[in-house]
């Protein structure tokens, strides 16, 4: 019997016909997917009317609410269904390989809970999944390389869990953005969850990890991410030192990159 699959889309200030994933999985065939969108923009895109031609489920935010109250409305959209729900950015390519393993492995493996693909990113390194650590998590230095299920950890984007997975689980609405997923592979590691590595590599442009970031964009963007680093640690009971020696850290790393001075005074007054 096939799988159900539900592909949870969030999607901010983009329009569904610009969405590499939309397009990515209008292409997929031999599989059963209902595409949800969970429109987090900011003003009309007209992808109320565009998810209705393409008979895709549209779950406005009505503004940007953050990544973890998108997740838990589509959550309470798919109370009571059974299947697998499959997390997904507004810009992963995604294959008919990834779906493909999917079905199979959701098929082979009724222990297995939580699955992932390799993620690749522009750098050629292998972002995800990777084994959790606080300062740096430990990257595959090659995507055959195994990790046990005390250890894993993932990103969002792809990462396909049976519904079963959230009887009486939320994402936590205290992190907006980012942490969140984190927060989750913390949290199903408690819980014993099962973990899979699919053996498929998905290629896919991680923000942070882009040399050419301009000085304003990485400013903005660590702002969001060092206000969700600390409540993750206040969360987590992380000692505050700890927080702060990580942050510290960062922002020697992007000195390194681009020699500003203006960039580690950033990162001291976020500290």
């Amino acid at each position: 019997m096939a799988t159900n699959f539900y592909a949870v889309v969030v999607l901010y200030n983009t329009k569904i016909e610009d969405s590499i994933t939309c397009n990515n999985l209008l292409k997929i065939k031999n599989h059963h997917i209902d595409v949800i969108i969970v429109d987090n923009s900011t003003g009309d895109n007209e992808n109320y009317a565009k998810s209705k031609e393409l008979g895709f489920v549209y779950l406005p935010m009505h503004g940007n609410v953050g990544l973890s109250k998108g997740y838990n409305s589509a959550l309470d959209y798919l109370k009571d269904r059974k299947g697998v729900v499959v997390w997904f950015d507004d810009d992963t390519h995604v294959t008919q390989e990834y779906f493909d393993a999917l079905e199979v492995s959701c098929e082979n493996h009724n222990g297995i809970s939580i699955f992932t693909p390799v993620i690749q990113g522009q750098d050629k390194k292998y972002w995800s999944p990777n084994k959790a650590r606080f300062f740096k998590n430990v990257q595959l230095k090659d995507p055959n390389e195994e990790i046990s299920d005390q250890d894993f950890n993932a990103i969002n984007s792809c990462t396909a869990c049976r519904l079963s997975v959230f009887d009486g689980y939320r994402f936590d609405e205290r992190l907006f953005l980012d942490q969140v997923d984190q927060k989750f592979f913390d949290d199903q590691r408690t819980r014993g969850m099962k973990f899979l590595k699919l053996n498929v590599v998905i290629h896919h442009d991680l923000s942070l990890k882009n040399m050419k970031t301009s000085e304003k964009t990485l400013e903005k963007r660590y702002i969001l991410r060092i206000r969700d680093f600390k409540e993750y640690c206040k969360i987590q009971k992380i000692p505050m030192m700890k927080c702060r020696l990580k942050i510290f850290l960062w922002g020697l790393s992007e000195y390194k990159k681009n020699r500003s001075v203006e960039t580690l005074k950033f990162f001291m007054k976020q500290i």
